[in-house]
């Protein structure tokens, strides 16, 4: 289930130049998906922190934010 509140696996994500979908965990620094992507050539979209059950239910929310934005 995907959700915000402060309990379950976190994770971040970004749409890579060469067009794949990196999946990343997040341990709670905001520098990982604002600062370390700002002028990064090969991040070209960011979706912000979220909670979700598993990498592979991630993996599914991140390529859905990307489509729609």
């Amino acid at each position: 289930m995907i959700e915000k509140n402060l309990q379950g696996l976190w994770f971040w994500g970004y749409l890579h130049s060469n067009g794949t979908v990196q999946v990343k965990r997040w341990f709670g620094d905001h520098d990982d998906y604002t600062r370390d992507c700002e002028g990064n050539e090969f991040v070209k979209k960011v979706v912000m922190p979220f909670t979700a059950d598993n990498f592979d239910e991630a993996k599914e929310y991140i390529t859905k934010k990307l489509r729609w934005e």
